[in-house]
């Protein structure tokens, strides 16, 4: 993912002290472009953390300093780091049976079963390695099926960095127009002014959306959207938001995609739109469903995979379900289904907990905040002064205390807690969080306020 690097002042002391985690980067800075091979994790801002192993809700790093993990390797980690019956069911594959094999198996289609039990909007399905294979297999197929080329996606939400959708989903508000909706800018040099036939709408907004359509209706192909946007902050659709964006793309004869990369299996066992209510034309799962394995997939109903299944969408992939990998997931997935009338309830309850608690501490300290939270996907926002509900990337954008959320986060990281500078970028609970992993974390965050924020 990319993140404007106008954004940010804030001086980074990354190299700054003498450590092993130090020593490391600057290694892999002569083999690794940056240091390593995703920018999120080596932002010029990010305070040196080279991780050593995970346990459950703790991440060590390589000076063997102990973090409660707020971040949870971007979401995937549903279960915690290392979970026992994930590891052992990989292991098992591994040894009695293999992990890549070149032929069809039966762990796929089981996979893909217990999937549609818990997601029956995905009624046939394809798996991939990551959600930008899949998220461009989707656009791909909705392009084919509707005979349209446009795609309709939200300011703010990412969807993987293939040249079909990415877009600069944290550009300028003074680049976007005024209108609320327009052609998407390119997310990143080399794209050749791809992402062609993509129109960027604001979230939340459901006469933008209403005008877009109006606009281009009888082109567009497929409007895809994060149900809860986690990309820039967690942000929840209004009321009745996802419903309206359901029925103006049935009267525009276009399809809804759910990118369900983050909400898929986090928020709810059958994800955003089981908690929602609301059922998409093609849905895409990913992070959650691996439990830290790299898998994702891509699924509708029969008569929109058909296409798929002939042949006329291309869609392959040496790796895509790789017998491991689908061990990983069938172990998720197994526990999801087992614990699902417990998990998501301790899920919800610590996320609110870690919600209120954040609140009452900037409260507490005068210091101007926003915090939302879809159970175990939570944000904190320090603002400029601006409180109440945040709607939409550019309100975030606008009034966000960029800084002051850096100088916060390094204070954080240094007493043991870790969540990313990177104010757009949620915290993540897991089944392995407990309420006192909550209230140390809590404690550890009060203690970095007094000491950076407060007045």
């Amino acid at each position: 993912m990319s993140l404007a690097p106008d954004l940010f002042s804030a001086e980074s002391d990354v190299f700054s002290h003498d450590s092993n985690c130090q020593r490391q980067l600057e290694r892999a800075c002569g083999s690794l472009a940056g240091g390593d091979s995703s920018t999120m994790r080596v932002l010029p801002y990010h305070l040196p953390l080279v991780a050593e192993r995970g346990e459950g809700s703790r991440v060590w790093d390589a000076d063997g300093k102990e973090y409660i993990d707020l971040n949870m390797a971007y979401g995937p980690l549903l279960l915690g780091h290392r979970p026992r019956d994930v590891a052992h069911a990989v292991c098992k594959q591994i040894s009695e049976r293999g992990s890549q094999l070149g032929f069809p198996t039966e762990i796929s289609a089981r996979v893909a079963e217990k999937i549609k039990h818990l997601i029956p909007s995905m009624q046939l399905m394809r798996f991939a390695n990551s959600g930008t294979e899949a998220i461009a297999s989707a656009i791909r197929l909705a392009r084919v099926y509707t005979g349209r080329n446009k795609i309709i996606l939200f300011e703010g939400n990412y969807h993987g960095w293939s040249d079909a959708v990415f877009h600069r989903y944290h550009a300028p508000v003074s680049d976007l127009p005024d209108c609320g909706y327009g052609p998407a800018i390119p997310g990143t040099a080399g794209m050749s002014g791809a992402p062609n036939d993509v129109i960027a709408v604001r979230f939340n907004d459901i006469d933008a959306l209403n005008g877009a359509l109006s606009q281009y209706g009888d082109s567009v192909a497929a409007v895809i959207m994060e149900p809860v946007m986690g990309n820039a902050g967690v942000i929840p659709p209004l009321p009745f938001y996802l419903d309206d964006v359901r029925s103006a793309t049935r009267d525009a004869g276009s399809l809804l995609i759910f990118d369900e990369v983050i909400t898929g299996f986090r928020i709810d066992g059958g994800g955003a739109q089981s908690y929602f209510d609301v059922t998409p034309d093609i849905t895409i799962v990913s992070k959650a469903l691996g439990g830290g394995y790299p898998v994702a997939a891509f699924g509708a109903s029969a008569e929109i995979m058909e296409l798929v299944a002939s042949g006329q969408v291309f869609h392959g992939g040496v790796y895509s379900g790789n017998a491991a990998v689908m061990a990983a997931a069938e172990a998720v997935l197994d526990r999801v289904t087992a614990n699902r009338d417990a998990m998501y309830p301790h899920l919800h309850s610590i996320g609110n907990e870690l919600a209120d608690g954040l609140a009452e501490i900037m409260n507490h300290f005068d210091v101007p905040h926003v915090v939302q939270n879809v159970g175990p996907m939570v944000s904190l926002f320090l603002t400029d002064g601006t409180d109440g509900r945040l709607t939409n990337y550019r309100e975030v954008r606008q009034c966000g205390d960029f800084d002051g959320f850096i100088r916060l986060q390094h204070a954080v990281q240094r007493l043991g807690v870790y969540f990313h500078p990177n104010m757009f970028e949620p915290m993540y609970l897991s089944a392995a969080h407990t309420r006192q992993d909550v209230a140390g974390a809590l404690d550890r965050i009060e203690d970095a306020v007094r000491c950076t924020l407060a007045s």
